[in-house]
């Protein structure tokens, strides 16, 4: 659905670009690769775990404020 709209999936695509970037800061580091989200909560080195959910955390207030304020308005609605 947020393919169709356009601006929700630019939004979604630069909260994961700032998810990646904190990623990258914090150095974080899993055990496996696949899995996002919570099911790959799994992979993450224990010791790693708080700045894991921090930086989820992160990326989807980001994604979420920014489709808040740009990616959405009352005419996109398929309803």
């Amino acid at each position: 659905m947020t393919l169709r709209l356009g601006k929700p999936f630019i939004m979604s695509m630069i909260g994961g670009g700032v998810g990646g970037f904190f990623s990258s800061l914090f150095q974080l580091k899993a055990t496996g690769l696949g899995l996002t989200g919570i099911p790959g909560t799994l992979l993450y080195l224990n010791e790693q775990l708080p700045l894991y959910l921090l930086v989820n955390l992160t990326a989807f207030s980001t994604a979420f404020v920014l489709t808040w304020m740009f990616g959405f308005k009352k005419d996109d609605t398929l309803a």
